[in-house]
């Protein structure tokens, strides 16, 4: 791992692409836990951390392979907290954010087969209200990811930008999404395509979004989130963004 040079994508385009943070063997271990935790979260009479994908739902019921996302996962896991708290992710945060890292938690992003589902371009500081914008997502690949797949796409650069003006989606897993068209002649698109066990890691502030899934496999994302030990957090903006959106559940 080139220190130098990630540090130089993350800070120039707001997201870098890191191939040998994860190996295959700690990719097993990765993936093997969280299906264990999401099978049992959904076998438990209150899986209120899961939020499950409408369409798949309706073709095959409630089950793990219907799940779009979970949140706090290293609350069922030692392993995987362990994984978010100490050794490589947190080395990682700590170099890229230029601050000692707090983490925040895990969460699991999935795109099921043919899940025609997008998430709206938006900033993820949208809803997590953080001055500086000291904060990033480290995001393992935990399976190949074509364009054919819904890949996340970012608009490089656009990291430097303010908070922009959102509104909610409507979408179950990305509640907020851009008012407004973002300005893609200055931010270009990229769609990222990435092997399992890529670790793609993004600021904040970078403006992004993806696509339905149009194959016949799942597209699993698993993100370990951290801020800055520097920043503060709008609490009444917090606090009233949670109700909105318990509001509209």
């Amino acid at each position: 791992m080139n220190v130098e040079k990630i540090t130089q994508a993350f800070a120039t385009d707001g997201y870098v692409v890191i191939h040998d943070l994860v190996d295959t063997t700690l990719l097993e271990q990765i993936t093997n836990e969280l299906e264990r935790v999401v099978e049992e979260t959904v076998a438990s009479t209150t899986p209120q951390q899961l939020l499950f994908d409408d369409e798949t739902e309706s073709r095959i019921g409630t089950s793990s392979a219907s799940v779009r996302c979970m949140f706090q996962i290293q609350e069922h896991s030692s392993f995987l907290r362990d994984l978010l708290h100490t050794g490589r992710f947190v080395d990682l945060a700590e170099t890229l954010l230029d601050d000692v890292p707090v983490a925040m938690g895990i969460q699991l992003i999935d795109k099921p087969p043919f899940a025609s589902y997008e998430f709206p371009y938006h900033q993820d500081n949208a809803y997590m209200f953080v001055d500086p914008p000291c904060a990033l997502a480290a995001t393992v690949a935990l399976d190949s990811q074509t364009a054919d797949s819904g890949p996340i796409s970012f608009l490089r650069g656009s990291q430097v930008l303010d908070i922009l003006p959102h509104q909610p989606s409507g979408v179950i897993g990305a509640s907020q999404g851009l008012v407004d068209p973002p300005d893609t002649e200055t931010f270009p698109e990229v769609a990222l395509e990435l092997e399992a066990g890529d670790v793609l890691v993004h600021h904040t502030n970078v403006i992004h979004r993806t696509g339905p899934n149009r194959t016949g496999k799942h597209r699993r994302n698993l993100g370990f989130i951290y801020h800055g030990t520097g920043v503060t957090k709008d609490v009444e903006k917090l606090a009233r963004y949670q109700r909105e959106l318990s509001e509209s559940n």
